[in-house]
């Protein structure tokens, strides 16, 4: 969220070059880049361990780096999404679902796609080895079913390294099974051609072994349902059809318009540069070396071409600084004007690092059978060694990403930072256009909103309906400013529906830090579209706002609703013996605090986002439909802040059961190793009682609602979230001792 005129670099795909760039900039962050990881997936499954996880050797997360985590560490904003399209001139990425992202520097690894995958019939359930990551979930899906009668007939199409190997890990699971058949099939006339004679013949001697059937020199011209057909007209039938053939360039670099070779690959120098775009870099699978055009598809290189893509990136950007004059930091190089607005001549002159691969690598193929298959110049053997060698290399190489250990003495860094004052208003100029591209819902309760550009907003009261207003908002808590938009939204609305309040219009509040006018668009943009996918699903309509800079950025919302006179909820109003419920699991404060340094596992912060942008909405409604009368949402002062609200409201105290309060994943682990929100400490100052669960205290970001239902009522009121899908947690009584007390 810097304001200065840092070089923007994007890093698109966590292959293997990429995870080096991050681990790199962990260790020693470089000040003049501001990096974004945009990718759809918050892991990275390591290729050379995915056959032991077939096999069953390993755990799928042993085989994953985290790189969510990885960039956090990295101070790298992450993207979840996927790049849809490159528009060089403009330094644009256009994404698959939220606004586009500018660049000054942008590098590429996002592996490779199967060969000929047009010759699969539509909707026929083939299992592509490419990307991986679907791969795996694929087979796991598939082989997790029961298998027919008589066994799996498997057909694995392509016989290169990775097929083999996968072929080899399907057979171990069909030993496993007791029964099935499995062919490999490829248009060579033997396996793992690309290596030499030694290992082809080590490969069919596994493969006679193992009873798996090689089917060389043949061309497969389709995928059926039921199997596969031949050139020559033959048909193979199969309950299972792995798709591991050849690879091909990714379709975004050809339908983008960048220089690629005859097979789709991005075709960059030693340099790791793009020729024609020296602001583009790309590595691993996706790529092909001009000066090595037949160079394999190997992850050796990949993992050997990270040192160098790093070197080169950190060098590019300390050139972008000191050639990029400053009344066009961030402005042409950021993509207002042509590339050729930036000293691109300079910078290509800049010496960069060379990349030099080596002429030939050890390969190790695991035969899914605690052997493995050693090559290397020539030779070929076969054995236990062999596997654990290569078993010590895969699991060392995961090790170098691994996340730190949980330390209860470990320093908290990125904790959120109270809000500073404001500046000036956001340019018109920026606004303007920013509006223009939203596509704000027409609403007929309001008369004057975003389209007129008035002074305020003008909109209709139901007849007989009170009205709720509100106002939440809260300094960013990751850097991925669209989620931040949907988060804010949510989290502001939760305040009407605490009230009973089902619908209503919003005002936004945004304040982004000092930048240009194209890092105050493309910033208020991602914000605002966020949050408009959120207010649409809710039903409220944005009818204005107001946008300042300052040296921090702010978002959130002003909300109007209504609600009927008989439909109001309150704090008060709860009832010894009535039942107390919580609608959402706790953790989001101490999660997105490991997050921001780099220490929360990914399925951890995932679900912190899933829970902030849950509405509230529905679970408010049937606290209506069942009588509720006493009802609050729970976030900034913890659950126990919030509940002894209603306490004091009500006059009334509460009995709590500590193994009844959810808690999100992950929560309970960081608060047991010493991790604490910012504001854990001031939550924990207001209370007296020295029972209270840690997790009780922790500030939530778009919270759940915690209410007081009638003892009488729980039961339908259960049984009716059940049916909606709506989570609620019985965690305790009201009672008429006054205070709070914990069982």
């Amino acid at each position: 969220m810097d304001g200065g005129s840092q070089c923007h670099l994007i890093l698109v795909g966590g292959g293997h070059a990429h995870v080096a760039v991050l681990k790199s900039l962990a260790m020693r962050r470089a000040p003049l880049l501001h990096v974004t990881l945009v990718s759809p997936h918050s892991y990275a499954t390591y290729s050379g361990m995915v056959p032991g996880v077939l096999a069953g050797t390993y755990d799928l997360t042993a085989a994953q780096i985290d790189i969510r985590a990885l960039a956090a560490r990295a101070g790298a904003a992450f993207v979840a999404d996927r790049v849809v399209r490159v528009d060089a001139a403009q330094r644009l990425l256009e994404l698959g679902e939220r606004p586009a992202l500018s660049y000054d520097l942008v590098s590429f690894d996002i592996g490779s796609r199967p060969t000929a995958a047009d010759r699969i019939d539509a909707e026929v359930p083939v299992v592509l080895v490419k990307p991986i990551e679907r791969a795996v979930s694929g087979l796991a899906s598939t082989l997790s079913t029961a298998a027919p009668a008589g066994g799996r007939r498997i057909i694995v199409v392509g016989a290169g390294p990775g097929g083999t190997e996968i072929a080899f890990a399907l057979a171990a699971h069909l030993r496993r099974e007791g029964s099935g058949s499995l062919t490999i099939c490829d248009s060579s006339n033997a396996p793992v051609a690309s290596r030499d004679a030694a290992a082809s013949r080590a490969v069919q001697r596994a493969f006679a072994e193992h009873s798996i059937t090689f089917r060389g020199n043949i061309d497969v011209t389709q995928v059926r349902r039921d199997g596969i057909t031949l050139a020559t007209g033959e048909e193979l039938p199969a309950d299972l059809v792995v798709w591991a053939t050849g690879a091909a360039g990714p379709r975004l670099f050809e339908e983008s318009g960048l220089p690629v070779d005859a097979r789709g690959f991005l075709q960059v120098g030693d340099d790791l540069r793009c020729g024609a775009h020296p602001e583009i870099f790309a590595a691993g699978d996706c790529a092909t070396l001009a000066s090595h055009p037949d160079l394999p598809k190997a992850g050796v290189y990949a993992v050997r071409q990270g040192p160098v893509l790093t070197a080169n990136l950190r060098t590019a950007a300390q050139t972008w600084a000191t050639t990029t004059p400053s009344s066009l930091a961030g402005r042409g190089a950021r993509g207002l004007g042509p590339a050729s607005a930036t000293p691109a001549s300079k910078t290509r002159r800049t010496h960069l690092k060379r990349f030099r691969p080596q002429r030939h690598f050890l390969a190790l193929l695991n035969t899914g059978d605690g052997r493995a298959i050693f090559s290397y110049r020539g030779l070929a053997f076969r054995g236990r060694w062999a596997w654990r060698l290569k078993d010590r290399i895969d699991r060392t190489f995961i090790q170098k990403y691994a996340r730190p250990q949980l330390d209860p003495q470990a320093m908290m860094h990125g904790e959120m930072i109270p809000c500073g004052g404001c500046a000036a208003k956001v340019g018109a100029d920026v606004l303007g256009r920013v509006l223009s591209k939203l596509n704000v819902a027409t609403d007929e309760r309001v008369q004057i909103g975003v389209r007129e550009a008035d002074d305020a907003a003008v909109f209709a009261t139901p007849p007989g309906a009170l009205a709720v207003a509100t106002v939440d908002a809260f300094p960013p808590f990751m850097d991925d400013l669209y989620v931040v938009g949907q988060v804010a939204a949510n989290n502001a609305a939760s305040d009407l529906y605490a009230m009973g309040a089902a619908e209503g219009v919003a005002i936004a509040i945004v304040c982004l830090p000092r930048g240009d006018a194209r890092q105050d668009e493309e910033r208020l943009e991602q914000l605002l579209r966020g949050a408009l996918l959120q207010l649409d699903k809710l039903g409220i309509s944005l009818v204005g706002g107001h946008t300042i800079a300052g040296e921090q950025a702010i978002v959130g919302f002003s909300m109007h609703g209504w609600v009927e006179p008989d439909h109001v909820l309150r704090k008060s109003g709860a009832r010894p013996g009535e039942v107390i419920v919580l609608g959402k699991p706790l953790g989001t404060g101490v999660i997105l605090a490991a997050a921001r340094a780099g220490v929360a596992a990914a399925e951890w912060t995932e679900a912190a986002i899933a829970s902030m942008l849950r509405s509230n909405r529905r679970l408010m409604q049937l606290l209506r439909e069942h009588g509720v009368r006493a009802c609050t949402d729970v976030t900034g002062f913890g659950l126990a802040g919030h509940l002894d609200e209603m306490l004091r409201a009500s006059g009334v105290g509460a009995r709590l059961v500590r193994s009844a309060v959810p808690a999100l994943p992950g929560a309970r682990e960081l608060l047991a190793a010493g991790w604490r929100s910012s504001f854990h400490a001031s939550n924990q100052r207001t209370q007296s009682n020295d029972r209270l669960d840690p997790l009780w205290l922790d500030p939530q970001t778009s919270g759940g609602l915690l209410a007081a239902v009638p003892l009488d009522r729980i039961e339908p009121l259960r049984e009716a979230c059940a049916r909606a899908g709506e989570s609620l947690y019985k965690i305790g009584r009201f009672t008429e001792r006054l205070g709070l007390d914990v069982a």
